[in-house]
């Protein structure tokens, strides 16, 4: 009886023993597998229409990753970003968002730089738990798109943009307008907010005009669009096609007879120099106007000297948005404790919005929230609070008038006031 006791014992304790050992090694596992690496995607425009936008926005993501990890990293470890190119096309961003979320593995995706790129993958990255937050999709579409709060952007949508475009508009007393647009989100969503807005206000419409964005000549839209000779086209582009339209319609004659203004989509140092010089020498577009976020973050000055020091350019359209996109990503890693895509979701707002300590820069947001404490984190572009749609508030969107210089450099001008 005794012998067959102990027996029993020792099979008893042999049975635990087995349980948890192999208890402590999942743990174990898990715990080194969760901080073995630390990876963020980008998915950006290096090549393609949007290619002059693309390069800079993926610098500004690698410049907060840096900032990152030159303070103690993600959990303990450095933080990997893996960059993927749209090539400004669906087809690719779709191939590139399987290859990050379902290869890579990553729980959080910077990109698209347009919304109809974004749109192509959004269920790809949303549908697998992966946060997809966009420094330059402005489509009012991604406001009410059903993306289990796994959506976000740090740029303000259209719907107001395209408000900003109309007091433009009537602030230069134009009174009939046409719009020229790519046939895609961008495009159709500015557009129909801005000519809401503009027949709000008294304006009239005389034509709306779509144009195929993988076309190459755009003659008959451009004719289209200059038909009753408005008082301006609103030209809604991306650089390479945009700067075909605007030299067609320079030799066609029709600035001569019509003023145009331009969307955010077009303001880039090297526009003006894509489309050209008069036979005077002069810069076809030299004057031109349009309307853009601005970006009055209480950290741009910081952040226009580190991205200058590193790059020793200035930086460009939606550097800043993508610099606090990667920012609010890692703070919310940390907070979470994980780097898992709902754990980021999850603590987006609670680093973004207030309220918590304010903080300007990725450091001190790091250290305090080691240090146990709640932060806001206040960004490059403006200050950052996600609403519940994952949109920046209507409060902290900023937006001003930007114009060709006379060396075609871009130059920002006036605010102007939403109100």
């Amino acid at each position: 009886m005794l012998k067959l006791h102990i027996k029993g014992l020792i099979a008893i304790m042999f049975i635990i023993a087995i349980v948890t050992f192999s208890g402590c090694t999942d743990t174990t596992d898990a715990d080194t597998e969760e901080q073995e690496e630390v990876k963020i995607g980008t998915l950006l425009s290096i090549t393609g229409d949007l290619s002059p936008y693309g390069g800079p926005m993926e610098n500004a993501a690698k410049l907060a990753i840096e900032e990152v990890n030159a303070n103690g990293g993600l959990l303990g470890t450095q933080v990997t970003m893996i960059n993927e190119d749209s090539q400004t096309s669906e087809i690719a961003a779709v191939d590139a968002a399987n290859k990050l979320v379902k290869i890579n593995k990553v729980p959080a995706i910077i990109g698209a730089a347009g919304s109809s790129i974004s749109l192509s993958f959004i269920e790809i990255s949303t549908g697998n738990n992966v946060v997809q937050i966009s420094p330059s999709n402005t489509a009012p579409d991604f406001t009410t798109y059903e993306d289990n709060d796994f959506y976000f952007r740090t740029c303000p949508s259209d719907a107001l943009q395209g408000k900003a475009m109309a007091l433009l508009a009537m602030e230069e007393n134009y009174t009939t307008a046409s719009t020229l647009i790519l046939n895609n989100a961008y495009g159709v969503g500015f557009k129909t907010v801005f000519v809401e807005e503009f027949e709000k206000m008294g304006g009239q419409i005389l034509d709306q005009v779509k144009y195929d964005p993988q076309a190459s000549t755009f003659n008959s839209e451009i004719e289209k669009a200059a038909q009753g000779n408005p008082d301006v086209i609103i030209l809604i582009s991306y650089p390479e096609t945009g700067s075909l339209i605007l030299k067609a319609a320079y030799e066609k004659g029709i600035m001569d007879k019509t003023d145009w203004l331009l969307s955010e989509g077009l303001k880039d140092e090297t526009f003006a120099e894509m489309v050209g010089k008069d036979v005077d020498g002069n810069y076809i577009i030299k004057g031109f106007k349009g309307t853009a976020p601005f970006p009055e973050g209480p950290a741009y000055e910081d952040f226009k000297e580190a991205y200058v020091n590193k790059y020793n350019k200035e930086p460009t359209t939606f550097t800043p948005q993508t610099y606090d996109a990667a920012a609010v990503i890692a703070l919310a890693i940390e907070k979470a404790g994980s780097a898992d895509g709902t754990a980021i979701r999850d603590n987006l707002r609670i680093v973004a919005n207030p309220p918590g300590e304010d903080v300007t820069d990725i450091g001190t947001g790091l250290k305090l929230i080691r240090e146990g404490k709640d932060i806001n984190y206040q960004g490059a572009s403006g200050d950052i609070t996600f609403d519940e749609n994952g949109d920046i508030s209507e409060d902290t969107a900023n937006y001003a008038q930007w114009y060709v210089g006379t060396d075609g450099n871009v130059e920002w001008g006036e605010s102007i006031d939403l109100e």
